[in-house]
């Protein structure tokens, strides 16, 4: 009867620790509207170098908690959506991880929209955003910088500036 029992418990550990990395990546990427999911997740049948980023890979908690408090409980520190490039149309960025860790651990990827289900992004930049996050301005005007990605709480970020269908990265001091 005690052997049966441990049995037991040891199967829903066991199940427990195999099913968990499926349950904590399901809502780790909650955070991306389905349609934006589908489009990087197709993008990245072709990139095992890299996977999305998750709140779990901010370091800077206290920072993201002050973010949140400036622009709202659901801000998103890997995830804008907008329009970036001022072509009325909606684009959206995410931030990737390097699974090997050469140079910038973050990827960038901006996707200009229309976007389809075979998108690609139209600009990507590595960087480090393990304190930070992306951030948009949706009530700037096109002159100025609608996107910028840079730690929390800091003047030490960089502009996502558009140019065509890409875009060029200033120093958010030099604006």
């Amino acid at each position: 009867m005690r052997n049966q029992r441990l049995r037991r418990i040891s199967l829903a550990a066991a199940l427990a620790v195999l099913c968990l990395p499926t349950l904590i990546g399901a809502q780790s990427t909650s955070y991306l509207r389905p349609d934006h999911k589908a489009v990087v997740e197709n993008w990245l049948k072709g990139r095992s170098d890299l996977r999305l980023a998750t709140e779990a890979d901010n370091k800077n908690k206290e920072g993201l908690a002050g973010t949140r408090q400036d622009r709202g409980r659901n801000y998103q520190p890997y995830y804008a959506v907008g329009d970036f490039n001022g072509d009325r149309k909606e684009d959206f960025a995410v931030v990737l991880v390097k699974k090997r860790r050469s140079g910038w651990p973050f990827v960038v990827a901006i996707f200009n929209g229309p976007i389809g289900q075979n998108a690609k992004p139209t600009f990507s930049v590595d960087e480090d955003l393990s304190d930070g996050g992306i951030f948009y301005n949706p009530k700037s005007p096109a002159s100025q910088f609608r996107l910028a990605i840079g730690p929390f709480e800091s003047d030490n970020c960089f502009i996502l500036r558009p140019r065509g269908r890409t875009y060029v990265v200033r120093p958010c001091l030099s604006e």
